[in-house]
């Protein structure tokens, strides 16, 4: 089964709550955590690719807390993903550096390739904007 792991579901659900609540404060990690039931470690270690991806800002002391670094029609829902997740890859084969000893035989290449361009599509196509509709 192909899915999406703990960290790019509650990942997601984090940015959507600063998409509903950020305006231009900061909010805390604590109150991202008890409002949308994450475990507060867990989301601290989420947030270190997204600040590093340029997604969110991080402050740290009293009056710290985390915002977007972009407007959210700005940032895709793949940019989310791939910054939690990696690259989007729905099999081994299509990772860039990867190499399958079947590939010049494989009938199935072709189509995991298709898939994943469809997916990154759609994924590509919605902002963080679009998820609080």
């Amino acid at each position: 089964m192909i899915r999406l792991t703990k960290a790019g579901e509650y990942g997601l659900r984090a940015v959507r709550y600063l998409v509903e609540n950020g305006d231009e404060s900061r909010i805390s990690i604590g109150d991202i955590s008890e409002n949308k039931k994450i475990p507060e470690p867990f989301l601290r270690k989420l947030f270190k690719p997204l600040v590093q991806q340029g997604i969110i800002n991080s402050t740290r002391g009293v009056s710290g807390g985390v915002r977007l670094a972009r407007e959210p029609k700005e940032i895709t829902v793949l940019e989310v993903v791939e910054a939690l997740e990696g690259p989007l890859a729905l099999n081994e084969c299509l990772l860039e550096d990867a190499s399958c000893e079947f590939l010049s035989e494989c009938g199935m290449h072709d189509v995991w390739e298709e898939a994943q361009a469809a997916m990154a599509k759609v994924l590509r196509s919605k902002n963080l904007t679009d998820l609080t509709r």
